[in-house]
Order: structure tokens, then sequence, then C-alpha cells
């Protein structure tokens, strides 16, 4: 990515992002691109399916989110808006970027409370999956959960863990990206429901979201040790899900970990 792109709220400088991210503006003085009625057309569609697919599907706790921000249905939001929503949540917010953020950067960025998401939509061909991210997987797949004070407690740190972990040269570095992958993205939670997602990669795609309940891939409880050791692809539909019973869990089981290792 360009660093000359990036673009977030209009916070004060954090120490931390001074040196790695030079171009660091208020979001509301970013300008919104000229969507197109076809790309327009592409978020509704999106929205529409999902809309049918993830009532009892995703967890209580997303879905709670989603109803929170309101996202419209029939034409892209602007950035500044929805940053504005969570900020009033929970004090995250987001920043604009061109797409995927290096690693040492994003943690960075999640330990200032900030989430980087593009502004791009996905061409109508990927309308059921798209391996690179667009802003219909950042806003819809993300930000519900970024008003969630258990979840968005449990990604602070994670933040913070992986700047710890760059500092020191610690293996986290290659560790974290796959706890990400398997809770932040691919996900599966325990709702007195019964199971439900949380993931964004699952949330915010119409085939991950009834792949991911069926009985094809495997449904795994969550350990932290046992996720940090798992390669991942995000060319195909992931055939092992890990399970966890609440983001009370999720966030003590990894802050346990990180004390261990140092990182917290």
């Amino acid at each position: 990515m360009s660093y000359d792109d990036v673009k977030t709220s209009g916070k004060p400088i954090p120490k931390g992002l001074q040196e790695c991210i030079p171009d660091y503006r208020d979001i509301h003085e970013v300008d919104v691109p000229n969507y197109t009625d076809e790309q327009h057309g592409t978020w509704a569609l999106l929205m529409e399916n999902q809309s049918k697919v993830l009532p009892n599907r995703a967890c209580s706790e997303f879905l709670e989110g989603l109803n929170a921000i309101e996202f419209p249905r029939d034409r892209i939001p602007k950035l500044r808006d929805i940053s504005d929503s969570i900020e009033k949540h929970t004090g995250w917010t987001l920043m604009r970027v061109d797409g995927l953020v290096p690693d040492k950067e994003f943690f960075t960025l999640l330990a200032e409370k900030i989430f980087p998401s593009t502004d791009f939509i996905r061409e109508r061909s990927e309308i059921g999956y798209t391996p690179s991210p667009d802003m219909f997987h950042d806003l819809l797949g993300h930000v519900p959960l970024l008003i969630n004070p258990r979840f968005t407690a449990f990604f602070e740190k994670f933040g913070k863990a992986g700047v710890e972990a760059f500092r020191r040269g610690h293996p986290g570095i290659k560790m974290l990206p796959r706890l990400y992958w398997y809770t932040v993205e691919f996900g599966l939670i325990k709702n007195p429901e019964g199971l439900r997602i949380y993931g964004s990669g699952i949330v915010s795609s119409p085939n991950e979201v009834l792949y991911s309940l069926s009985d094809e891939p495997k449904k795994i409880p969550f350990t932290v040790e046992e996720i940090i050791q798992k390669p991942y692809d995000i060319w195909k539909m992931q055939t092992e899900l890990f399970v966890i019973d609440s983001f009370e869990q999720l966030e003590g089981d990894f802050e346990a970990w990180c004390v261990k290792e140092k990182l917290l």
C-alpha cells in the first residue's frame, strides 16, 4: 500500500504512527470517491443478500451492532459517517487505506483504536466471495463489532501485543496473524440460541455464511496454542473453524497467553 494515501480521523497523532504513516489527515477531509450507479447497486445487492442470510446465523453481538450502525441499503456510505458512529460508542475510528496494511502498521493502528478501511467496492463477479477485502467486507464485516466493548477490549490488546512482538522480534509476529484469521475473520461463537458467526470474512460473504454453519467445516473448540501453529489459505473456503464460548473467553485466553509470552 502507499502511505501517501492513508487518511484517518482528527485525533492527535499517536507517537507510534508518526514514523510509519506520514499522511495522517482527518477522515472528514478525505475526498469521497465518485461511485457509479453500478457500484452503488453492488452495495445494495450485497446488503440485500446478507439481510437474508445473517438473521439467526450471525451472533447477537454482531446483529446488535449492525442495527445500531444503520448502514444505508441502497448506496455506499461515506467512511466519515461510519467512523463518527463508531466513535460515539467505543472511541474507535476508521482510517482510509488503499488495501491490505502491513502487519506492523496494522498492529499499531489497532493499539490506537483505529481500524483501516478501503473505500472501493468489489466487482459484481465477486459478489459471493472476494479474497481481497473491499469496503463491504471492512464495513459490514468488521464495524458492527467495533461498537461492542468486550470485542474492542480484545482488539485493542491484540494490537498492543503485535506492537510489542515487533519491538522484541518475538515469534508472535507470525503467530498473531493466524490468530486474527481464525478469530476476527473466521470465528464462530456459542450464543444461548446456538452456534453463531462473528468472523468478518464469514458475515460479509453469503457463500461463507451458509457454508460455515453446515456440517462441512470441522468445528474446533478455541485454544490460542493450537491456532498460533495453524497456517491458513485465503483462496478457498475454510475447512476448519474455531469456536469461542464468549468474547470474555476470547479476551481472557488471549491476555493470559500474552502475559505468558511477555507481550502485554
